[in-house]
């Protein structure tokens, strides 16, 4: 954060897990057995959880101007230092461990001039453990942006941590925060570029400047944000996020560009199903992601579940499955979602689908007479983010009383609306976070 400018962020969360009852499924013992035929052919290989995904550089930049020293203060023996210090010396130590993976690792202060000053992971992690004993001036968040941008190599992921304050020096131009935002980040390639950002706080004693100008306050434990934003290409910053960001899970947060894998799914036997089916084998990787329905009628619809395998997704994510979030395109038929639930909060979970971490129930009593084997109808199941709603909570246009509004940041909804603007106005949710299909067939 600069003494008299900084820089904020943060996102997204909303969670879920409903019980379905039991339920006696005899059409679909037939359904099981002819599955299990299919299932013997499927390849037991299961994807990694680390892939080689090019992530060959690791660059940190932690701000340590004057405004950031209520958060890196000096402790007493027994202290336990702030929240900002644990969690960020505890970020540090994971970064520095990728270093025997194959990973390089680069640290950098942010000051004023110059904005970035290379570092040790020694000296950084003492810095933040022990206090910011001389703090720097500080620099304009846009400026930060564009220097950092600037060491952005193939296979480079920048983690960036800071109060992420903003306030023009002309208090007159703060319209403008946006469109500077916007304009750092557009020195990058768009296509080669996604913005996650993490909100936190922590308790900060000593001297708040605010954004907006007007005079420092001496603050004794208030809760303000700081943020932790991730820069890179979408596959390596969604690789970090997954890797290294666990200690943020909870937290609001938001991602900008981010790009997800289809997640592994397949229509599960034996669990929670009714009427006359079975599972037919797709694409995936030999999973079953067809229905093909011996039997089916107004008076009898048939119901099956299909399983998700999320855990590549933020939990933020993971918990916007639901039924409000999760779309499904019907195609020429009437299927409805009943349900949705995660594994670790619905019904005893069979072998079937125990590689699954979220299900959904699909209800269908009519299939157009053409629907065969050769032409099969298809539905589609989409998953879409929950809006950041947070940011809004965070922002404020005027924190020249911080103590007194809880934990805000100057702007933060105009920082957060740059950094959209910089992807060509991409909302802050962002496309979907996967859309998959499912073929439904006539016996």
């Amino acid at each position: 954060m600069a003494s008299t400018s900084k820089r904020h962020l943060s996102s997204w969360a909303c969670g879920l897990a409903l019980l379905l009852s039991a339920c006696d499924v005899p059409g679909e013992k037939r359904a099981a057995s002819k599955a299990a035929a299919t299932s013997a052919a499927t390849p037991k290989t299961e994807e990694a959880t680390s892939k080689t995904t090019g992530l060959r550089q690791l660059n940190v930049f932690v701000d340590i101007s004057g405004g950031m020293q209520g958060f890196v203060r000096a402790n007493r023996p027994g202290d336990p230092g702030s929240k900002f210090q644990r969690t960020v010396t505890a970020l540090l130590s994971d970064v520095q461990g990728r270093t025997t993976q194959g990973t390089t690792a680069g640290y950098y202060f942010v000051k004023e001039a110059p904005v970035l000053q290379p570092t040790s992971y020694a000296e950084l992690s003492q810095t933040i453990s022990r206090g910011i004993e001389n703090p720097a001036a500080g620099t304009e968040m846009p400026d930060m942006l564009r220097e950092v941008l600037k060491l952005q190599k193939p296979g480079t992921v920048s983690i960036i941590i800071s109060d992420f304050i903003y306030g023009p020096k002309d208090p007159t131009q703060t319209w403008r925060v946006r469109t500077d935002v916007k304009d750092a980040l557009s020195t990058a390639n768009p296509a080669e570029l996604a913005v996650s950002v993490f909100a936190n706080t922590s308790e900060f004693r000593g001297n708040f400047y605010p954004g907006n100008r007007t005079k420092r306050q001496t603050l004794a434990g208030a809760k303000l944000p700081y943020y932790v934003w991730v820069l890179g290409p979408a596959p390596l910053v969604a690789q970090v996020n997954q890797q290294l960001m666990g200690r943020l899970d909870q937290q609001p947060q938001v991602h900008f560009n981010a790009k997800y894998e289809a997640p592994t799914y397949g229509v599960v036997t034996g669990y929670q199903g009714k009427g006359e089916w079975y599972a037919e084998p797709g694409p995936q990787r030999g999973k079953a992601t067809g229905v093909s329905f011996t039997s089916l009628s107004a008076k009898e619809p048939a119901q099956f579940v299909v399983g998700f395998d999320l855990k590549h997704l933020p939990l933020a994510a993971q918990k916007s499955f639901s039924v409000s979030q999760l779309r499904l395109e019907p195609g020429n038929t009437d299927a409805k979602l009943v349900k949705t639930w995660a594994a670790a909060g619905g019904p005893p979970v069979p072998a079937a689908g125990r590689a699954y971490t979220h299900f959904s129930q699909i209800s269908v009593s009519k299939l157009p007479s053409t629907a065969s084997r050769q032409k099969p109808q298809t539905l589609r199941l989409a998953l879409s983010p929950t809006p950041p709603t947070w940011a809004a909570t965070y922002s404020t246009s005027n924190d020249s009383n911080i103590a007194g509004q809880g934990p805000k940041t100057f702007l933060l909804t105009e920082v957060l609306a740059g950094v959209a603007e910089s992807f060509g106005g991409q909302s802050a949710t962002g496309p979907m976070l996967f859309d998959v299909p499912v073929a439904l067939r006539r016996d």
